[in-house]
């Protein structure tokens, strides 16, 4: 890999970057549902199914990080000058992706959501995949990327649901971006190149500077203020206090609380109709517990709805578009 070092084979991320380990993250897990399920116990059921996929994600990153391929190779200046430039750094970028070990995870996934209450309509994307109507190798570049046209196309295509297809790429393909972005902006014992540093700083909007995601929250503790991206985990502050998604002024914002002792509230734009989470938590939430946590914080979602606010789709960034989920040189 060009401009950041790959860790040797055997060396993970949990020594160099964090004290976390497999089994303290699933411990970690296991106490915050079990406070969850005490406090809202309507939430069980989803709890049973993230606990499933939490689980799978935890150990997909710990096999990723041990890895001796890299996912992708970029230059830190070249990735500064796309984020000077507004694009994220990992977008449009070719990547290597680990097909034989995240084709699986697709599957499973959609026999989860079956199970979980998706029912019919998980088994039918997953027999779709099964009959190779859609190539698994391509969705999961395509959900890499954030191509949600090319996925919803397909899956209309296909007479199957858009959602879910694009879950299960989601969920299997997640802790590749989120290795991919760590080995960007956080090289194991070098610290974030220098060109990064500035970039990242200056980055001003609201979409993730390393994917194009949309926040699944923030998190706001003492000591730092920042929004958390839904899909590969990066963290970065906020420049303007306005709207995330919008960019409009304070005066269009409000919040709400679920509690009047809660310090987590729910940001509403009345410009987009768009709601972000603030969570005051005690530390940045390690990636493969962010689902965890934005279930905690459920209640929230819930009041914002009621006041007709919802969250939006991902952002339109333009860029290339990839082969559309299926064969490039499909069987006759």
């Amino acid at each position: 890999m060009t401009g950041a070092q790959v860790r040797p084979a055997g060396q993970h991320r949990y020594t160099a970057l964090t004290t976390q380990t497999p089994a303290s993250l699933l411990e970690r897990a296991e106490a915050r549902w079990t406070s969850i399920g005490a406090n809202q116990p309507d939430l069980v059921p989803a709890i049973a199914l993230q606990r499933l996929l939490v689980t799978r994600t935890i150990q997909t990153v710990d096999r990723l990080d041990g890895a001796d391929r890299p996912i992708l190779s970029l230059e830190p200046e070249q990735a500064a000058e796309k984020l000077r430039a507004g694009t994220p750094a990992l977008r449009g970028e070719p990547v290597a992706l680990p097909v034989a070990m995240l084709s699986p995870l697709v599957l499973e996934a959609c026999d989860d959501l079956a199970q979980g209450g998706a029912g019919d309509v998980a088994r039918r994307v997953r027999g779709c995949l099964d009959e190779g109507r859609i190539d698994i190798g391509s969705l999961l570049v395509a959900s890499f990327d954030r191509n949600q046209n090319a996925i919803r196309l397909k899956a209309v295509h296909e007479v199957i649901a858009p959602d879910v297809l694009w879950l299960t790429a989601e969920l299997a393909v997640g802790p590749a971006a989120y290795v991919a972005q760590q080995t960007l902006f956080a090289t194991a014992g070098a610290g974030t190149h220098p060109a990064l540093i500035g970039a990242l700083a200056a980055w001003p909007h609201g979409y993730c500077p390393a994917c194009g995601s949309w926040p699944a929250f923030g998190e706001d503790p003492d000591r730092s203020r920042q929004l958390r991206c839904s899909f590969c985990g990066v963290g970065w502050r906020p420049r303007d206090p306005g709207c995330t998604y919008c960019g409009r002024h304070l005066g269009h914002l409000t919040s709400l609380q679920a509690e009047t002792d809660s310090a987590h509230r729910a940001e509403l734009c009345t410009g987009c109709g768009a709601y972000l989470k603030w969570l005051d938590l005690p530390e940045p939430t390690p990636f493969e517990l962010l689902p965890v946590e934005d279930l905690a914080s459920t209640p929230l979602d819930v009041l914002a709805a009621q006041k007709g606010f919802g969250r939006p789709s991902l952002p339109e960034l333009g860029g290339p578009e990839r082969y559309p989920c299926q064969m490039e040189d499909p069987a006759r």
